[in-house]
């Protein structure tokens, strides 16, 4: 999520796939990951004070990468919804220009931003990232994005974020929204207020033009992006082992989805390799991922003293990782107890 706010919001660059024009080969279709049946929900961990169980908030977690159309009841889900206070949502980093940006000026941005998607000195992939990397990527490439040869001209962070939505897309994976496609709408009709803890940060608007212009002369250390990227598209293919972790988060079968080998994880580097850009530096706290870390913890605890009732909904990585949600909250003296 930081490095997708840091490019869409600092930089302008556009990663999504309708960017390029891309022509596919279709000759063979791709193996989606299909889970069949309708699976109980996911677990809710409880969060209450010491010996108080008065205010209590259920944390649901964000899935892994799960197939579009699995099914899973969320009536436990949708219940304590509908008694909450508040819903609690992950916490973000935003990204506001000082002043009202209008359409032509926009448009006036865009060659600079697609040029700040491509390498410095009209470099390659091929040229830039290790030979063993650039054998794997040519491989998954093949696969995913058929004949695409423009691709080869984008820096590896943009490239590898292209291969990804192209992976999960012909796997039939979504990465998220799945808990709050059923939440919002509970939230929109009962009128439950939500909160998003944000961290905003304010950016001179006449500056973008020099900070892309900036930008697109520099290069980033992005090669252990574009690994890290190329580990998830594998595993990812991997769709009995998907299907597995898929099922697991359905029935809260917390021993098996601890039991799988992890998801690689390429967004903390590939935000580092933004972050590290001058035009970065100069804009954002080098604290921010403990800002937004410490932005949800305060904003649980708040939630915790002035509701009965609360649900909060973030990312299951973030929820139960070293230094993560759970482990905060218990540093707070807070109950943690796992779902049942």
């Amino acid at each position: 999520m930081l490095h997708r706010s840091v490019a869409f919001a600092l930089l302008g660059i556009c990663l999504g796939r309708d960017c390029l024009a891309q022509t596919a080969d279709d000759s063979a279709p791709m193996e989606e990951i299909v889970v069949t049946g309708e699976y109980p929900g996911p677990g809710m961990w409880k969060i209450t004070r010491p010996g108080d169980d008065s205010h209590v908030m259920w944390i649901v977690g964000e899935p892994p990468p799960l197939p579009k159309r699995m099914k899973w009841k969320s009536r436990d889900v949708e219940a304590v919804a509908q008694r909450s206070q508040e819903i609690l949502r992950d916490a973000t980093m935003g990204m506001e220009p000082d002043e009202k940006i209008g359409l032509f000026r926009k448009l006036s941005l865009l060659p600079s931003a697609l040029k700040a998607r491509k390498n410095p000195d009209d470099g390659t992939l091929r040229e830039l990232v290790p030979p063993d990397l650039y054998a794997r990527w040519l491989v998954q490439k093949k696969r995913f994005l058929g004949h695409d040869s423009g691709v080869e001209e984008l820096r590896p962070i943009v490239a590898a974020d292209k291969l990804r939505r192209a992976a999960f897309d012909d796997l039939g994976l979504r990465e998220s929204g799945m808990v709050w496609e059923v939440v919002g709408k509970l939230a929109n009709k009962f009128d439950i207020p939500v909160t998003t803890p944000t961290i905003k940060i304010t950016f001179h608007t006449r500056e973008i033009k020099d900070k892309l212009k900036e930008f697109s002369h520099e290069s980033l250390p992005d090669t252990e992006c574009f690994a890290r990227t190329l580990d998830l598209t594998e595993a990812v293919s991997d769709t009995a082992t998907e299907a597995r972790r898929a099922q697991a988060w359905a029935t809260a079968d917390l021993e098996t989805l601890e039991s799988l080998p992890p998801l690689p994880n390429p967004f903390v580097p590939c935000a580092m390799a933004l972050l590290s850009s001058t035009a970065a530096k100069e804009l954002i706290p080098t604290d921010i991922r403990e800002q937004i870390y410490a932005s949800w913890t305060e904003a649980a605890a708040r939630s915790l003293a002035n509701n009965q009732t609360t649900l909060a909904i973030v990312p299951l990585a973030k929820l139960t990782r070293q230094g993560g949600y759970l482990a905060r909250l218990r540093d707070r003296g807070y109950v943690v107890e796992p779902p049942k």
